[in-house]
């Protein structure tokens, strides 16, 4: 596809492509319907400086499951 460049970075060549949370909070709304602020409240004390879309997803559904005392 022309056009849209990609900004991945990826780790190794076999896996699945990984992002820095950054990337991942600029298309918070439409990578994984949430907004942006969703995303620092799931990954706040994450480990690492990459992810991947499944890793984000996960680390949201958890996050907006969670209850509040």
């Amino acid at each position: 596809m022309a056009g849209k460049k990609s900004t991945k970075t990826e780790v190794n060549s076999g896996s699945e492509p990984r992002y820095t949370l950054a990337e991942l909070t600029v298309h918070a709304k439409e990578r994984f319907g949430v907004r942006p602020e969703v995303i620092a409240g799931a990954m706040y004390g994450a480990a690492g400086e990459l992810f991947t879309v499944a890793e984000v997803q996960e680390q949201i559904k958890h996050f907006m499951k969670a209850k509040v005392d």
